[in-house]
């Protein structure tokens, strides 16, 4: 969601362009009102006759100093002292003045554009003071609604659970995020407690918190959903407390880790699952990394080679002490060409001999490749197949000593013709040999776990062992189908080639390596499949050889490889789960080996530093360079004090991923120790926190804009109506400190007789949610002064007031410029009706001085014609 720009707008650079105007206007009106004076005057009735009437030009140099102030009402006052003496006063067009009524008049008029000029200048700045404070005070009240409108905005579209708690427990305000994890609405949280969705056994840590036994606490703890059900979340808490210390709310941030925990949960199991079946299977595996060198091994793999576990793995040249030097010679030339070719390979190797015990395994490999298709690494098993391998062995002696018994008896028989007796007992008992040996045979076959069968050159069955027979018969039993389907006699390649279904393609795949093996095309052949019964899962790795005498043949066995298959299964889907876990966390895995200084990263980690995919070139440097500068230092110092002391580490620092942008992560981690307590492996978490670390900067930035306003702001609590904060400038307006008025009554800054009246407007304020008022304020000392008061109600989400945030301005200047204004205009208007009434007197004074001197028979001094001619007395009944 996008927050709009503070609507600040160019105010200032608006009013010093009025100003100018209307500035230039003040000129030009001074003089071009005086003229219009001037006019008027000359053109006035004749029955005004020769009176100057100087009260006309009073009215330029009003207009003059009220639209420019001191000079252009300086300027309308000399302009009209010089015309007026030039073209009214006597002698006319002269700049002397030849009547003392005319002197006191003509200076009158300049006083009074003086002091007009001085009065309208001082209004003047008063105006444009207050116009300046008044524009100031928009502005923060703008800034302050856009930084509340942030505030909220990013409180409820955070992508983690916030809310604040009260010291009692209580929840005072909870995000949507929080709602979502703990599965309650927000009406319900908000008259709910905190104890009641805490986890029984996780209350012991966060029940000190509202005691105010610790300022902030972090860790993994569980809640108790509204459906009963337990979520795992990351909680970080952190007080706050009121300027006396005493504690006034928490913040708790929370993140729903429930499914990196069950995650992790699933992981162990399928691990731990895995190295069952790999220790039920005699299989170990490994991967070797063709560009690095680096070796990794199960543990299955330390029992197979009897190597210590606490150990490293051994690297390629080493491993070659633990074969017999023929069997690493045929591993080493398979591994060579799936390196070179990408040909997966499986021999069988005996190990070196451990006292008189002959061990055998079974290794396979098979090549990986990167993007470009070059092979970069190699994945396999080895299984220990001595048990198996003893049975052959056993076999083949067994074999070996009825031949040479027979060749024996042959021998003896022919030497013998001579004694047919000694030679029918020869052969009698060559014949008893025989059977022995068939006897032994056929036990040892029976005690073989492998299904082994023995064909004729054309793959008809000729010798089954017993648990051939047995599996026959229970495969049969399963599927409806007679048991001498794979009985002696049976052809088996027909059986391969007829057969239908699922395993159709698999059946022709086994008819062509058979076929291939008892043509002698095949030295051997190999096939793993599946056999799944209707009650579990099931597949058999196959082996093919050929029997070696003249008239051809082969022995077929099938190995049961189930626990096999389910273990490699279960290695798959666990590294499956384990890549999902950590896409969906947003976490980056890395292990760092000091001994080579080659760091792996997972994708996710890569993402985050802003390396492609596969792209991180696995050294130290690749990492450091990422790194801020400022955090380079003190993120190793802090990681080797820590590994160096053999604990964990928990730090955040930034990386640019991309230029000019930075991000923050949180890391975790530890190292693994040789037996001399030396580092080997340093390997931890990423997790991204650049969302959190931008709003902690944001309420910090808040914080300094409430602190360092240069006007009183005040928040108080809409319930209680106390004083929750107010800054330096508000408190010291009101001769209060600071922890003098947090926790006490809104109405102890109000004089008692204003009281009941601001209670009134609170409650009008309630329902329009902002207002603008005068009111008085009572300092400490008991003085009052007046104040502008804007104040804006925030409400919670069902509509309920929960905080008042106002800001007063003192206005004493302003009124005493209103009152002075006053009494100045007053006077003003008191001065002119004394000043008109005067000049009437004069008029009639003149009137009668000019009656008397025509009854002397004298002329008349001065010209009052035209109130003569109009016949009109100008000052109503007055004797003449």
């Amino acid at each position: 969601m996008s927050i709009p720009e503070p609507p600040f707008g160019d105010f200032s650079a608006l009013v010093r362009s009025r100003y100018r105007s209307r500035h230039r206007l003040a000129y030009v009106s001074a003089v071009v009102l005086v003229l219009v004076a001037l006019v008027i005057r000359l053109y006035l009735p004749a029955s005004f006759g020769q009176r100057p009437m100087l009260l006309l030009f009073l009215f330029p140099v009003i207009v003059s100093a009220l639209l420019g102030g001191l000079w252009p009402g300086l300027l309308a006052t000399f302009m009209s002292a010089i015309v007026s003496n030039f073209q009214l006063l006597p002698p006319y067009r002269s700049l002397a003045i030849a009547g003392l009524y005319d002197v006191v008049q003509w200076t009158l008029l300049i006083a009074n554009g003086i002091l007009i000029s001085l009065l309208s200048e001082f209004l003047l700045r008063t105006r444009q003071r207050e116009n300046a404070h008044w524009r100031q005070l928009l502005e923060t009240r703008d800034q302050l609604r856009y930084t509340e409108t942030l505030f909220q905005t990013t409180f409820e579209q955070a992508a983690i659970g916030i809310c604040l708690l009260a010291p009692d427990g209580r929840w005072l305000k909870v995000n949507r995020q929080f709602c979502e994890i703990v599965g309650y609405s927000q009406e319900e949280l908000l008259t709910s407690n905190f104890s009641e969705i805490t986890y029984g056994e996780d209350f012991g840590d966060l029940s000190q918190m509202p005691t105010g036994e610790i300022d902030s606490f972090s860790g993994d703890k569980r809640f108790i959903r509204k459906n009963g059900s337990v979520v795992w979340i990351r909680l970080n808490a952190s007080a706050t407390r009121k300027p006396d210390g005493s504690l006034e709310c928490y913040i708790l941030i929370m993140e729903d880790i429930e499914q990196r925990e069950q995650a992790l949960l699933a992981l162990h199991e399928s691990e731990t699952a895995l190295k069952i079946a790999q220790r039920l299977a005699a299989l170990g595996s490994w991967a070797w990394d063709l560009r690095t060198g680096e070796l990794k091994w199960s543990e299955q793999i330390y029992s197979v080679f009897g190597r210590d576990p606490r150990l490293p793995p051994a690297d390629y040249d080493e491993v070659a002490r633990y074969f017999k030097p023929d069997s690493w010679l045929r591993v080493q030339a398979a591994v060579a060409q799936a390196c070179s070719d990408g040909v997966p390979y499986e021999c069988e190797a005996e190990l070196q001999n451990d006292g008189e015990l002959h061990r055998w395994v079974v290794a396979r490999g098979e090549p990986v490749r990167d993007e470009q298709a070059n092979i970069v690494a190699l994945h396999g098993t080895v299984q220990d197949i001595t048990p198996r391998k003893q049975a052959e062995l056993a076999l083949h002696d067994a074999q070996r000593v009825a031949l040479e018994k027979q060749r024996e008896a042959r021998l003896a028989a022919l030497n013998l013709m001579e004694d047919a007796l000694a030679a029918r007992k020869a052969v009698e008992a060559a014949n008893a040999s025989l059977r022995e040996s068939e006897e032994f045979k056929r036990a040892i076959l029976d005690s073989v776990s492998a299904n082994i069968a023995v064909l004729n050159r054309d793959g008809v069955i000729v010798s089954v062992n017993r648990p051939w027979q047995q599996f026959a018969e229970d495969d049969a039993l399963a599927c409806g189908q007679s048991a001498d389907i794979c009985s002696i006699g049976t052809n088996y390649l027909q059986i391969c080639r007829q057969a239908s279904g699922p395993y159709r393609q698999g059946s022709q795949a086994v008819f062509n390596g058979l076929s291939a093996v008892l043509e002698g095309r095949l030295p051997r052949f190999r096939y793993e499949y599946a056999c799944h019964s209707a009650q579990k899962q099931r597949w058999f790795a196959m082996v093919v050889t050929p029997l070696g005498f003249a008239e051809g043949g082969a022995v077929v066995s099938h190995a049961n490889i189930t626990e096999r298959k389910l273990a490699e299964m279960a290695l798959v889907e666990s590294e499956e789960r384990l890549r999902l876990a950590q896409s969906t966390a947003n976490i980056g895995i890395w292990d760092w080996h000091i001994d080579n200084d080659k760091v792996q990263w997972t994708p996710e980690l890569e993402t985050m530093f802003g390396y492609a995919p596969g792209t991180f070139s696995g050294d130290y440097s690749a990492f450091s360079q990422r790194v801020h500068p400022d955090d380079l230092a003190e993120l190793e110092h802090f990681r080797d004090s820590a590994v160096a002391a053999h604990r964990t580490f928990d730090f955040d620092f930034r990386v640019q991923a991309e230029p000019g942008r930075f991000r923050w992560l949180n890391c975790k981690g530890g190292a693994s120790y040789d037996d001399m307590g030396r580092a080997q492996r340093v390997f931890g978490v990423c997790i991204d926190i650049t969302e959190r670390k931008n709003t902690e900067n944001e309420l910090k930035l808040w914080a300094q804009a409430f602190e360092n306003a240069e006007f009183g702001l005040a928040i108080a609590d809409a319930q209680s109506n106390l004083f929750l904060a107010v800054n330096p400038v508000f408190a010291k307006e009101r001769g209060y400190a600071r922890e003098e008025l947090i926790g006490k009554p809104v109405m102890t800054v109000y004089p008692v007789d204003w009281v009941e009246q601001i209670k009134q407007q609170i409650s009008i304020l309630d329902s329009t949610c902002h207002g603008v008022f005068e009111a008085e304020h009572q300092r400490k000392d008991g003085s009052r002064f007046p104040v502008m008061i804007d104040v804006t109600i925030i409400k919670s989400g069902d509509g309920k007031s929960i905080r008042r945030v106002a800001y007063a301005l003192d206005i004493s200047e302003r009124k005493a410029a209103e009152v002075a204004l006053r009494e100045q205009t007053e006077a003003l208007q008191r001065f002119n009706r004394a000043m008109v009434g005067r000049e009437m007197d004069m008029i009639a004074l003149k009137q009668t001085i000019n009656e008397l001197s025509g009854q002397l028979g004298q002329e008349r001094p001065y010209p009052l014609a035209f109130i003569e001619q109009a016949g009109t007395n100008p000052v109503g009944n007055v004797p003449g």
